[in-house]
């Protein structure tokens, strides 16, 4: 049975089916998600501090989580090898901790936002490492309504 985006009008295959999100009682295909998600998190800000300059906490939300694992690869393993055999840096290994934080910073938005919150403040980003080559993020902060002050 196929899916159509309600958005675009996008069919899926059957073995494209899965691809494909319910998000608030409506079908979105890979593309339109994209963009709804980067729409709805393009307006949430993001600090590591207790306050944002020019603003005031309006309203304290909740504390928030998100944790996110990352298996490292026979690939990074094998360039990560070779990278401290040589004193270099493994690149491997930092474009999979970059796009964990990416993702983890973007997941934190966008539950702000659906907590009602325009700002994520104290935000905290903590590593670990697993065993069996897996690495952890675990990145949390206070969801916040904020205003601009007069």
């Amino acid at each position: 049975m196929a899916v159509e985006c309600q958005v675009c009008g996008k069919k899926s295959s059957w073995t494209t089916e899965w691809e494909f999100t319910k998000i608030k009682e409506k079908i979105y295909c890979p593309g339109c998600a994209k963009i709804y998600f980067q729409s709805v998190i393009s307006g949430i800000m993001i600090t590591t501090t207790n306050n944002i300059d020019g603003y005031k906490v309006e309203k304290y939300i909740d504390i928030e989580s998100v944790e996110i694992v990352v298996g490292t690869g026979m690939f990074s393993e094998l360039s990560g090898g070779i990278s401290d055999f040589f004193g270099a840096r493994s690149g491997a290994f930092e474009l999979k901790l970059q796009n964990a934080k990416r993702t983890a910073l973007d997941a934190l938005r966008y539950t702000a936002s659906e907590k009602g919150g325009n700002a994520v403040i104290a935000v905290d980003l903590d590593y670990t490492e697993f065993s069996g080559n897996r690495i952890g993020l675990i990145v949390n902060g206070t969801i916040v309504k904020i205003v601009a002050e007069e």
